[in-house]
Formats: structure tokens, C-alpha cells, sequence
């Protein structure tokens, strides 16, 4: 006997084709945006900071849209100073629930301006 049942969405993690290496500047730079109609879920992301040392600051912000036509809004801000630890080098941006957007920018506020590879994730449902 035959029986049926809805299978929940299955989502399909994927490397977002915007992950790259990134020369840096003095003002906000968006790296990486990404926004739906449904439910999806951003899955994180990876900085890698090795190139940077004594002096360099850089502001790593995190905004999403939380309401639909809303404006981005805060959601993270941290600023990394100097070079990063030996054996420590990257920067891990969590993944963050979404629909209408997120949003992830670097600047380099001191020191010299450096290229950052970055890596960035989502999940969402399989054939969107």
C-alpha cells in the first residue's frame, strides 16, 4: 500500500559565486548581498586576515532588512586592530536567518590598505 507525505524543503548549501579576494578602502565597501522572498538562511562566512599588521584597523558590519521595503539595520559591527594571532588568521561571520536581506561591508579605517580573501555561504531551498 502506497502511502504519501509531504517531504519538508530540503536546502542546498552553496559557495556564493560573490566570495573573492577584495582590496580594501576607507569607506564602507559591500562584499557580499543577498535577499528572497522566502526563508533562507545565510550560511556564514570567512575572512581571511592574515595580510594584515601593527596599525591596520579594520570594521567588519553586518546589516540585514528585517521588515518587507524596510531599511537595512544593524545587526553586527566589530573592528579587528593589528595583525591577527599567529595561527589564527581568519574571521568567521555566523550564519544569520533571513528574507529581505543581508548585508556584509569591510573598511580600513588605519594602516596600509589591504586585500582580504573572503569566502561567504547560503542555504537555500533546493530550486531557488
Amino acid at each position: 500500500m502506497a502511502t504519501g507525505s509531504a517531504a519538508p524543503p530540503l536546502l542546498s548549501l552553496k559557495r556564493s559565486g560573490q566570495s573573492g579576494s577584495f582590496a580594501l578602502t576607507a569607506v564602507w565597501q559591500v562584499l557580499y548581498t543577498d535577499s528572497g522572498t522566502i526563508p533562507y538562511v545565510f550560511a556564514g562566512a570567512t575572512l581571511d586576515f592574515s595580510t594584515l599588521a601593527a596599525g591596520d584597523v579594520v570594521d567588519v558590519r553586518v546589516r540585514k532588512v528585517v521588515t518587507l521595503g524596510g531599511a537595512w539595520v544593524p545587526h553586527d559591527l566589530t573592528s579587528y586592530v593589528d595583525a591577527r594571532p599567529t595561527n589564527f588568521h581568519t574571521v568567521t561571520i555566523n550564519a544569520v536567518a533571513d528574507i529581505y536581506g543581508v548585508e556584509i561591508a569591510l573598511r580600513q579605517t588605519a594602516g596600509t590598505l589591504r586585500t582580504i580573501p573572503c569566502e561567504f555561504f547560503v542555504a537555500k531551498r533546493l530550486g531557488l
